[in-house]
């Protein structure tokens, strides 16, 4: 009996061709937690995974999943940082 085909990582671009809930799911197999965020701005969990980083967005009750977004940089990036413990890092 073979064994499966490794899994390839996706890159961005791929990663962005999943709906919602394959983002989800890649992320959760995937990624790596970095971060979690409660400001004015919203709920959100970060993860890293090869080449870009992605923001899971919570709605403001509950666990429900309101959006899934990969970024590199900008303003999700920023406040990734500002939430970033380094000393849990150490």
């Amino acid at each position: 009996m073979s064994e499966p085909a490794p899994e390839h990582p996706l890159g961005l671009y791929q990663f962005n061709t999943l709906d919602m809930d394959g983002r989800a799911d890649y992320v959760w197999q995937h990624g790596d937690y970095i971060t979690g965020a409660i400001d004015e701005q919203g709920r959100s969990n970060y993860y890293a995974l090869p080449g870009f980083f992605v923001e899971v967005e919570l709605f403001d009750t509950g666990d429900a999943i309101a959006a899934v977004i990969a970024f590199t940089t900008g303003t999700r990036y920023d406040r990734m940082l500002r939430h970033v413990d380094l000393n849990r890092l150490v």
